[in-house]
Order: structure tokens, then C-alpha cells, then sequence
């Protein structure tokens, strides 16, 4: 049985692939009602917000795309902290809308920096949004936004807050209301447990004033239209209805497991993976007090090629990771250990990675 560690799609429990084999129903009827509105209840509880959620059938990048155009105009000016291939995307969308963007860049591999964001935000007059990444996929870094979100927040000018948590929320603590998060975004392929095929994006109140005065051409994306259905409990399209079958199923487990332990269990993982890594004397690319609890990067040893390395690990060992992207494209391997994984997983990582390395080395 094949071992996927690639931080989206990831695996999923038996109870959720069950719920694939549902039956198709009407997206205008009660049935349908009735699963989104419990859907979207218990999304409010892992959110930590009582926002409205809306349900995209879309991928994360789409949910990225929507809190663009949504709530700004061409030409207004908004910040970008980026630290990886996820942040510089979502800055090329926000520049293709006409935004006028001031991208402040980390090293892929390092955190966003505190001190760097209130240097940065001090010296902005203007500043309709501040825009990051809190668990940047393409490294394995977690922003710690306990820290930056009050810094944004407290800047005079009053930009909305925007925060893609694709990678992270579901398995790990971001509260958005105590933070003042404005928009949230999340996709239901990674800690979730799910399908691809939805992203979830909620709204502060902040956010909507916003949205009536946003002149941004949009359509499919246009969250009026999503709010307007949201009434009867429905969306304005037709949903992925088997991906929500899945997104519910998954959600009511975690309902169950406890928000609080699912967290931990995370944390857990993550520490003890990277001990195991450490013993087998390779190198971690994220120094640990910004690990992200979801998925780890890892230098290969000198002289091996990564991509070899993954072929050997996929097609002898059933194990499948993945590589490096960005300016670490080809460079580092990643292990995702976010949603529906044990320690036994991580085992056989480990055991995989240990008699592989002894062939190639």
C-alpha cells in the first residue's frame, strides 16, 4: 500500500472514502441544505469564528484568488510578507488584478520576521491590505501570527488582514476572531481530510464594508453572490457535491477527536519526525521554532539526487514525497504529516528513507 506524504491531496480515513459512495443529490434540495449548513457550523468551530464560511468549488488557489478580488480595487496599495513559493503566487495574483504591491521577501526556509513587519508597516501611509502566508507548503515554515497579526491591526490606516492558512487550518491552532483575522482562506485537500475541490474562505465584518466599495472585476469569485445563497444554504453554482459528502464526513470526525487534540497531535508528529530525521544524521531545513506542524523539508545528503531519490523511495518503497519548489526546486524533499496520519506512518518514513539511502550512498 502506497505511503502519500505529499502535503495535498492527502489521505483519507475509511469513513470519508465511504462517504464518496453516496448517492448524487439535488444541490437545490433540503438533503443538499442540510449537509451545508452542518458543514459550514463546524468550519466555524475549527476557524475559531463565528464569520461567515463559503464553500468554493475551486481549489486553494482559487480561494487565494477571491480574497483579491473581492475586496480591494486597481491600484490600491497592499503589503505582501512572503517567505516561499505560496506567497510569491499569491503576490503575482494580487499584481495581475492591477494591486499596488510592496512584496517583502523572506529566505525560503526562514519565518517572516516581527521586527521587519513593524519596520515595514511604520513606513506605510496608505495600506489597504496586509496579505501572508501562515504555513508556507513549498518550505515548511510556520508565521507565527500570534505576533504579526496585532501589528497589522493596530496600524492607523486600517487594512483588512488577509491570511492563507491552506497548508495549516484544521491542524493547527489560528483562532480568527481573537486574532482579527479579515479573510481566511483554507482548501479541503490537506488537514482536513478531504477531497480536493473545495476552498474555504471566511469574512470578517471589516472585510464586507470593504467588498461594497471594491471595484475588482469578478464572477465566479464575486462573494455577493455567495453570500445571497448562503441564505438558503446553497451556492451559487453547482458545488462538488462529493467532495462536501467527504469535507462532511471528515469534519464530523474531527468534531469528535476535539479541536485541542488534533492540534497536539500535530505538534507531536512534527517533534517527533523530526527527531527521527535528525538520528539518520540528515539536515532539516526550518530551524525548529518556526516548524511547521504539517510538513517538513529536508536536505538531501551531499551527492544525492533528490529527484533519483524520490523515484527510488516511490517505486521500491511505495513511499511518495515531494520535492523541492521555487529556488529550492530540485534542491530539498518534503514530508507532509498533516489530516489522517500516525506515527506509524512516520515509521515506515523513516525505515523507507534509512534502506534507501544505504543504496544510493
Amino acid at each position: 500500500m502506497v505511503n502519500l506524504r505529499i502535503p495535498g491531496p492527502t489521505p483519507l480515513p475509511p469513513q470519508v472514502l465511504d462517504s464518496l459512495t453516496l448517492t448524487m443529490i439535488s444541490h437545490r434540495g433540503k438533503s443538499y441544505e442540510i449537509i451545508q449548513e452542518r458543514i459550514v457550523k463546524n468550519l466555524q468551530h475549527f476557524f475559531q469564528t463565528k464569520n461567515p464560511v463559503y464553500l468554493l468549488t475551486a481549489s486553494g488557489t482559487g480561494g487565494l484568488e477571491t480574497a483579491v478580488v473581492n475586496f480591494f480595487s486597481p491600484g490600491d496599495e497592499v503589503i505582501f510578507f512572503t517567505c516561499g513559493e505560496f506567497g510569491n503566487r499569491w503576490s503575482e495574483i494580487a499584481r495581475r488584478f492591477q494591486l499596488k504591491v510592496n512584496q517583502v521577501s523572506f529566505p525560503e526556509g526562514r519565518a517572516v520576521d516581527k521586527d521587519v513587519v513593524k519596520q515595514t508597516l511604520s513606513r506605510a501611509k496608505k495600506l489597504a491590505g496586509v496579505f501572508i502566508t501562515h504555513n508556507e507548503t513549498g518550505t515548511g515554515v510556520l508565521n507565527d501570527l500570534f505576533s504579526i497579526a496585532p501589528l497589522v491591526k493596530n496600524h492607523p490606516a486600517k487594512p483588512l488582514l488577509l491570511v492563507d492558512s491552506v497548508s495549516a487550518l484544521g491542524g493547527v491552532n489560528l483562532p480568527m476572531d481573537r486574532l482579527k483575522i479579515d479573510v481566511l482562506i483554507s482548501a479541503s485537500q490537506k488537514a482536513w481530510m478531504a477531497s480536493p475541490g473545495i476552498a474555504m474562505i471566511a469574512v470578517s465584518p471589516q472585510a464586507w464594508a470593504r467588498h461594497k466599495t471594491s471595484t475588482m472585476p469578478r464572477y465566479y469569485f464575486d462573494l455577493s453572490l455567495y453570500e445571497k445563497f448562503a441564505q438558503k444554504n446553497q451556492t451559487p453554482a453547482t458545488p462538488a457535491v462529493s467532495v462536501l459528502y467527504s469535507l462532511d464526513a471528515s469534519l464530523t470526525m474531527m468534531k469528535k477527536q476535539g479541536r485541542e487534540k488534533i492540534f497536539q497531535k500535530h505538534l507531536t508528529l512534527r517533534d517527533y519526525f523530526r527527531n527521527q530525521i535528525r538520528k539518520l544524521g540528515l539536515k532539516l531545513v526550518v530551524a525548529d521554532h518556526e516548524a511547521s506542524p504539517t510538513v517538513t523539508s529536508i536536505w538531501p545528503p551531499q551527492g544525492v539526487d533528490e529527484a533519483v531519490w524520490r523515484k527510488l523511495l516511490r517505486e521500491k518503497y511505495q513511499l511518495v514525497i515531494a520535492g523541492g519548489m521555487g529556488g529550492l526546486k530540485g534542491k530539498i524533499v518534503r514530508v507532509a504529516h498533516m489530516g489522517f496520519v500516525s506515527k506509524k506512518d512516520l515509521d515506515q518514513v523513516i525505515v523507507a528513507f534509512k534502506k534507501s539511502l544505504k543504496e544510493i550512498l
